[in-house]
């Protein structure tokens, strides 16, 4: 597969809109403003990285932190804060937690009047909405800090228990962040941020403790008169080929058949990752397709409201009437 799973959802393009502009909480606002708004059907987060987002520190302090690699869901993060203070810090608490968001694009529209006509623009805004704060009020944070004074902490904090890992599905991404925070009292707070790469726990996704459909785990699949059977059995890894075995013995007729792998976010539009062509008359007698899974394909996960699911599907297209198909869920990452 030529390009990766981001590709995808760049094709659409990113286009500005003129007097259009978006903005994210701290500490999550470095792009803040007209990068953060683009064109109707445009995007704008698949070309975003979480760190593009980041401000990592305020003007209170150099440093920040080091985290460190390998930070799973219901595991632990391990980090290192150090820091200096370049001016005098006199603030009414400090904190360390661990937080969460969910970034996602959504269409915006407004009416209004231009001379005797009435106008309506439409255009894309990315926005984010925090997901869950985890204090660790056990980290011993100095409140007052003088010109030059550093602090060099070592923080081991709880990674969220079940999720969601940090993923970036092209409309929607999850971040993990771990902050340091300083409540100043008629000023702006000062803060010291960095992002925390969570992965998927594979202990998770086999648990059953997510619904991502009863075909998911199954290497073998039966759905009417088809078969569906994926091959290594799931769940598969990014970056890994795996091949199906699709049967249909009622398939007929149609302008040709097709063997596709999906993606599924809820409140968003299904996309296609892979499609292989075929005729008809291979789905009845059995054919055996290959799909390369892109390296930076997100882990399904299904929690606080947000899903993502793979999906294949197996169509025969009809011409001037609906397309049939058959179809089962696959676990990935």
């Amino acid at each position: 597969m030529s390009g990766t799973y981001l590709d995808l959802w760049r094709a659409a393009g990113r286009a500005p809109q003129p007097g259009r502009s978006g903005s994210l909480p701290a500490p999550l606002d470095a792009m803040n403003g007209s990068g953060l708004a683009g064109a109707e059907h445009s995007r704008i987060l698949p070309f975003l990285k979480p760190e593009d987002l980041l401000t990592p520190t305020t003007a209170g302090f150099t440093g920040g932190f080091e985290i460190e690699k390998g930070t799973l869901v219901g595991g632990e993060i391990h980090a290192r804060l150090r820091v200096r203070a370049t001016k005098e810090i006199k603030a009414r608490g400090a904190l360390v937690l661990v937080k969460g968001y969910r970034i996602r694009e959504e269409s915006r529209s407004e009416t209004h009047k231009r001379g005797n006509d009435t106008v309506t623009e439409n255009w894309v805004e990315v926005f984010a909405t925090e997901l869950e704060a985890m204090p660790l009020i056990e980290v011993p944070l100095p409140a007052t800090l003088a010109v030059g004074d550093e602090i060099d902490l070592k923080i081991l904090a709880p990674a969220p228990r079940l999720g969601p890992p940090s993923v970036h599905a092209g409309e929607l991404a999850i971040v993990w962040t771990m902050q340091a925070t300083w409540d100043i009292p008629l000023g702006g707070d000062e803060r010291v941020a960095a992002i925390v790469s969570v992965a998927q726990h594979p202990d998770i996704v086999r648990s059953g403790v997510m619904a991502l459909g009863p075909s998911a785990m199954m290497g073998e699949w039966s759905t009417g008169s088809g078969t569906l059977n994926v091959m290594p059995a799931p769940p598969l890894t990014p970056g890994t080929t795996f091949s199906v075995h699709v049967r249909w013995p009622d398939a007929s007729g149609g302008r040709g058949a097709r063997v596709e792998l999906y993606v599924d976010i809820k409140n968003a539009w299904p996309m296609c990752i892979a499609s292989v062509k075929m005729e008809t008359a291979a789905l009845v007698a059995g054919v055996d397709v290959q799909f390369e899974i892109p390296d930076d394909a997100p882990p399904v996960f299904d929690m606080q409201n947000i899903t993502l699911r793979y999906r294949i599907r197996a169509l025969v297209d009809l011409p001037l009437r609906p397309d049939i198909a058959i179809e089962r869920n696959v676990a990935i990452g």
